[in-house]
Order: structure tokens, then sequence, then C-alpha cells
């Protein structure tokens, strides 16, 4: 099964027809977000702040292990500030496999990074970009996820994140109690900063989906899975 060079309208309508059974008129609302073994599957640095900044430091601040992935782009200029934004939400393990973005299925080494990290941290929760972000690399990434599950059968608990492309979540988690520790982590990513205002991008959503859920000042929205039902939604949309 390939990675389609873009996603097209019959991507969208299986998706949605997918999803179907996992989305309610109103999501799930948490204080905390489940417990447990961290893992963030990020395809760039940043991701992981945009997606669930807010939930990462309450996992740390509940004493959970945290760990994130980072697949492609990460120069040093980067690295640093993958580094100062994780000091801020107290992430202490930080992995850089650093391949050239829109080549993560070109080869195995992505899989094998991916396969790596799993076996390593053995998470129970697992953070990406949704299955519908729409950017090739956040894709990829979902496709990996998919792969690797497809070898291992493990069942975990994947949360997909709001990052390029908004939807309707079926969990939403108050972050108005760390929501400045993620704006103060998105203010340490200066390089992409200064190209699009992520920060504003971010917290603007955060703050959307807290008023319009009534969970909180501010809140993070997931699509929130079991593996199989997750993959089970992946081969439905990209199988055809």
């Amino acid at each position: 099964m390939r990675l389609p060079k873009r996603i097209t309208w019959q991507h969208v309508r299986r998706l949605y027809e997918a999803l179907e059974p996992f989305l309610k008129a109103q999501p799930a609302k948490a204080s905390q977000p489940d417990r447990g073994r961290v893992l963030v599957l990020a395809p760039h640095i940043d991701d992981e702040v945009i997606g669930c900044g807010g939930s990462l430091r309450k996992h740390v601040l509940a004493g959970d292990e945290v760990s994130v992935l980072y697949f492609a782009d990460c120069a040093a200029e980067r690295r640093k500030e993958a580094e100062e934004a994780a000091g801020i939400l107290g992430i202490r393990d930080l992995g850089f496999l650093d391949f050239r973005s829109k080549t993560l299925l070109d080869n195995q080494g992505p899989a094998a990074g991916l396969a790596a990290a799993m076996a390593g941290h053995r998470p129970d929760i697992v953070y990406l970009p949704s299955l519908f972000d729409r950017h090739n690399d956040h894709m990829a990434v979902n496709h990996l996820l998919c792969r690797w599950y497809e070898k291992e059968l493990r069942d975990i608990t994947v949360c997909g994140c709001e990052i390029w492309t908004t939807f309707a979540p079926n969990l939403v988690v108050d972050i108005s109690d760390t929501v400045e520790t993620k704006r103060s982590a998105l203010g340490c990513f200066r390089s992409q900063l200064s190209v699009r205002d992520w920060q504003d991008a971010a917290i603007s959503l955060n703050r959307f989906r807290g008023i319009t859920s009534n969970a909180g000042g501010y809140a993070e929205g997931f699509l929130r899975f079991r593996m199989k039902d997750y993959h089970a939604v992946w081969k439905k949309v990209y199988a055809g």
C-alpha cells in the first residue's frame, strides 16, 4: 500500500466514512490525558509542541515517561530549538533520525528507526499528526506506524493531533493550566516562527477548542483510537 502523492476527495470521503463510528456529537472531555509511557512521533521539529505540547506537559507533571522521535529536517539549529522547547516542557528523551523531508517512504531507514523506538520505549500512548493532516511527511509517519503494527500486532492508544489540518475530535483535553508553558515552548522555534506564526495559530486553536467544547479556557483536540481501530481506518482510506 503506497502513500498517494496528494490526498484526493476520495480519500477524504473514505476517511469520514471510516471515522463515523468513533465520532460523537460531543467529544469526551478530560482534565488530564490518559496515563502511561508516551512516545511522540514528530515528522518535524515543532510538530510535537503544536499538536500536543500542553498535554505533554501534563504527562510530565503526572510523572509519565515522555519521549519524542523526530523524523525529518533535524539540522543543528532546529535540534537546538527542539532541546530548548523540550527543556521548558520537562521532556528529557529526544531522538533525531534526520531524514530529508518528503523522503520518509523512499527507503527502510525511517521504518527501522520507528521500530527501534517502539521496541526501546514500549509506549502505551503514541501521539502523531492525525490520519488526514495534509502534509506529505505527516501522512508518511501515519503509514509507517500502521506498517509497524502489521508486523508487531501490539495494541496501544493512538492520539492523532491537529497540526496542519483541523478535525472533529473525539477527545478534548483541558490545557488551561499548561497553555502558558506550551506558549513559551512554541516561542523556541524561531526558525519556523520567522516564516509562519505557529505560536499564534496553535494557541488560537486551543482557545477555540476550549470554548466550543466547554472543556476549559484552552484545550487540545485529538482523534483517540486503539491501534487496531486506527489501523482499520487507515486501511479503509488508503487500500483503494
